[in-house]
């Protein structure tokens, strides 16, 4: 099983490097031969390689022909403003339209297209959106009616650089473009997310400091008010990665809520109850694992499900789902799982940096956690816990430093001392809020 999940992975992999898409056709002989592999058991491993194939190709080939679906023509659609009619889709960091200095603004916002031209099209459509000056503001979850003029998504071919075009497509964004300000703009349903709801509530609460961006980018995933100043800091500092909601801060979330459960539970005076034998018979971790990944599910959908989200929410999930099921998997088997269901879930994430950084790096903390075993072992509680700590991100900077420079063009000489403070902070930072807040009496919006 191990070698079909690699080889699977393995596979996905090499149909990157293909320069273009096959036609249908092609992709059903190849899924035809890797059924046929997988039949035959002498070679049923190397099936996983053109299952993996087969899977990315018929999802490029989906995001390529959904101009074709709607039965549109790019060149044609580009040539000419369209009206367009659909949902915002977009977290938008501004709770209330600044009609003082709206002639300076610009909005840029996720669009899925749902009509062009009052044409209601088979398959919604993502689109990028940019509106300077707009007359009104646009909120997550509007039904909006727009003339625009977008063309499919492209970007420069600057090679070593940053390809905007990839970037698109890693959000299955097929065009981009920008809003003309025309009278019949207008918006059709004022109804918003609930996302978006609790995100300007939350933001009418915080005061105006220099904690309000941090705490913005952590609880919604919005970094729009993070400072080039903070991102300077940020950056040089190597301490970027504790902004983007991902792994740490679905860990934290999912553990705490977890040993939070098992704490109040055992704390009840539950032999003050009539029926102690059922209570006896339940096993409470069930329903504190339960309460744990919702809140860790609930956390991500204030993220907005981004993909490091998402990757972080399937391995708790995987976690979760073997502690309950008494299933011992091996850390192989599990990064290999894990690495499946994610080119499953989410295919185009295999373009994004943020993927290989987020494999790359829990490879290195396993790899740590078993070279340096019996010295982590040793002591007491406090100094296990500053060990692992200083051995995990010494590894870290030291191994991820050459990804760095490749990837960022830049290496943070600091990044072992700013993290070693930074990440035990992010660890009761939460908790240090909450306490801030209920001294000064002012309520907590979740």
């Amino acid at each position: 099983m191990d070698w079909w999940l690699a080889s699977f992975f393995l596979g996905s992999i090499l149909s990157l490097f293909l320069p273009i898409v096959p036609d249908i056709f092609v992709l059903f002989l190849l899924i035809l031969l890797s059924i046929l592999l997988f039949s035959y058991k002498p070679l049923r491993l190397s099936s996983g390689l053109f299952f993996g194939a087969s899977w990315m190709l018929c999802n490029a080939f989906n995001y390529q022909n959904l101009w074709q679906e709607n039965n549109l023509q790019p060149l044609a659609i580009a040539a000419t403003p369209q009206w367009i009619q659909g949902k915002v889709s977009s977290l938008q960091s501004s709770a209330a339209f600044n009609e003082i200095n709206h002639d300076k603004q610009t909005l840029r916002f996720n669009f899925n297209v749902t009509h062009i031209n009052t044409k209601k099209l088979q398959t919604s459509i993502k689109i990028r959106l940019s509106w300077k000056k707009p007359p009104f503001s646009v909120q997550q979850g509007q039904i909006v009616k727009l003339k625009v003029k977008f063309k499919p998504a492209h970007g420069l071919a600057n090679i070593g650089g940053f390809s905007y075009q990839t970037w698109l497509r890693s959000k299955r964004i097929i065009a981009t473009g920008y809003v003309i300000n025309h009278q019949e703009n207008k918006v059709l349903m004022t109804i918003i997310s609930i996302r978006q709801q609790l995100f300007n509530t939350y933001k009418g609460l915080l005061p105006e400091d220099k904690l309000s961006p941090l705490l913005l980018a952590l609880g919604f995933g919005s970094r729009s008010e993070l400072t080039k100043q903070l991102w300077q800091v940020l950056q040089t500092t190597g301490t970027g990665h504790l902004i983007a909601i991902s792994g740490l801060h679905i860990g934290l979330v999912a553990t705490g809520s977890y040993f939070f459960i098992m704490l109040f539970i055992r704390l009840l005076p539950l032999n003050l109850c009539n029926n102690l034998r059922l209570f006896q018979t339940i096993n409470i971790r069930y329903g504190a694992i339960a309460i744990s990944l919702s809140v860790a599910i609930l956390y991500g959908y204030l993220a907005g499900f981004s993909l490091p989200t998402i990757r972080a929410l399937l391995m708790l999930s995987l976690y979760w789902l073997t502690r309950v099921l008494s299933f011992h998997i091996s850390i192989k088997r599990w990064m290999l799982l894990t690495l499946f269901l994610l080119t499953l879930t989410t295919p185009f994430s295999l373009f994004t940096a943020s993927f290989w950084l987020s494999v790359y790096a829990v490879t290195i903390i396993f790899l740590t956690l078993w070279r340096f075993k019996d010295l982590l072992k040793r002591g007491n509680t406090v100094w296990r816990f500053i060990k692992g700590l200083f051995v995990i991100q010494f590894s870290l900077t030291v191994m991820l430093l050459p990804i760095s420079a490749v990837f960022f063009q830049q290496v943070s000489l600091v990044a072992l001392l700013a993290n070693i403070v930074a990440v035990p902070w992010m660890s009761f930072f939460s908790y240090d809020v909450y306490k801030k807040r209920k001294e000064s009496s002012v309520p907590y919006p979740l």
